[in-house]
């Protein structure tokens, strides 16, 4: 199943890694599509099993197609789905047409973000307190409990879409008086760096390629304040080692196999602390990154342990370090560029951008980081104290000039 695009635009690599040619071997991988208008391009143009669904959030409506392929055409080896969006909708197919892989209570711990927290808690690894919001009477008393500020969230959101962060009471009542409280949660603010461990586990749980990065910024405060988003690939063993030890343990006790993972952590200074995890490839730019500094494609190689491939790894090299910087657009959108201000050549270690041209339109398109944005940055090249300074150089040094428009 996908719902990811191909886009002509060259200068736009978002989805390339996850393309067929890329993760199946036509000679061997006997591949139907399930897809919707928008992830049509992404298809291979000459695949004999195409699909096109109205909806793919639409589940009936799929199992409605899948029900008919099936009767047609017979039972499938697999069901493979790369969007976070579409995990849960995998784990359906798979109870109901007996196809190995994760079900839908295993895929259910990484999904809600109340149950994953509740199992790490269990197995002794710290997480913030939280609880389920269910009346604005115990919203309240645990935003006491707790300490303002406190972060209010969906239960099963991604991307910082619909994350708030309450700085007192009064704004906590506003909140419940704004919004149902159905399928949210409160959460204890913690105060620290934030950090992501991205990799791939095997059928046993092994990590096949695991690697750490500091955030620039916060995905909270790209959401929410407009401010610039990135990350670098962090070098300093005692620090991968820490992080990455902390990460397998919380995925341990989450019982992840034949998966990659994108988990995110605080490191307040003192601990390391949980704060979330999904059973997917990371977004934004980490997996180009990744691939265009250790030259691991973290699609390829989750499809690979999925369909029992053999894995074949380039040698590590954990010195070497690369990072990424996507800046919003301006708001409010839509807005039309009148100029914007290319980097390469102009700050270290920029090797690719995406930078919007004057007369094009800047959209909001919710759920995805990876998209035009108002300008987006790689690194490599660098130590990571290099690629720090650079990518903080870029985001002072970037402008975008744009007009609000009807």
């Amino acid at each position: 199943m996908t719902r990811w695009p191909l886009y002509e635009d060259q200068r736009r690599w978002e989805n390339r890694l996850a393309g067929p040619e890329l993760i199946f071997d036509p000679a061997v991988d006997h591949v139907t599509y399930v897809c919707d208008e928008g992830g049509r391009s992404g298809v291979p143009a000459d695949a004999e099993r195409v699909h096109v669904v109205p909806d793919l959030d639409d589940l009936d409506g799929v199992l409605k197609v899948v029900d008919a392929v099936v009767r047609d055409e017979g039972p499938f080896d697999y069901v493979i789905g790369l969007s976070e969006a579409l995990l849960e909708h995998a784990a359906t197919m798979r109870e109901r047409y007996g196809i190995q892989g994760s079900r839908r209570e295993e895929t259910a711990r990484f999904r809600d973000k109340t149950v994953m927290k509740e199992l790490v808690a269990q197995a002794g690894l710290r997480v913030p307190r939280w609880a389920s919001c269910r009346t604005e009477e115990q919203v309240l008393a645990a935003g006491e409990e707790f300490g303002y500020p406190v972060i209010v969230k969906p239960v099963r959101g991604a991307g910082s879409v619909g994350v708030s962060r309450i700085a007192s009471a009064e704004e906590l009542r506003a909140l419940c008086a704004e919004r149902s409280l159905k399928d949210l949660e409160i959460e204890e603010f913690v105060q620290g760096d934030i950090l992501h461990v991205d990799g791939v586990l095997d059928a046993t749980g092994r990590p096949l390629f695991v690697c750490t990065s500091r955030y620039i910024s916060t995905c909270l405060d790209f959401e929410l304040q407009g401010e610039p988003l990135g990350s670098v690939l962090q070098t300093d063993p005692a620090v991968r080692e820490r992080c990455e030890d902390f990460a397998l343990r919380c995925l341990a006790a989450l019982g992840l196999r034949s998966s990659a993972f994108h988990l995110e952590l605080f490191d307040t200074g003192d601990e390391l602390v949980f704060l979330e995890v999904g059973a997917r490839a990371p977004g934004a730019d980490v997996p180009y990154v990744v691939h265009d500094v250790h030259g691991v494609n973290l699609f390829r190689l989750w499809v690979d342990v999925l369909l029992g491939r053999p894995v074949d790894l380039p040698a590590p090299r954990p010195e070497r370090s690369g990072g990424w910087l996507m800046v919003p657009g301006p708001r409010p959108l839509p807005q039309k560029v009148i100029d914007a201000t290319p980097l390469i050549g102009e700050v270290p270690y920029v090797y690719q951008e995406l930078v919007p041209r004057p007369g094009e339109v800047l959209e909001y398109r919710p759920g995805s980081y990876a998209r035009i944005q108002g300008g987006r940055f790689l690194f490599r090249g660098g130590t990571q104290e290099q690629i720090e300074r650079a990518v903080l150089q870029a985001r002072e040094q970037y402008r975008l000039t744009a007009e609000h428009v009807q």
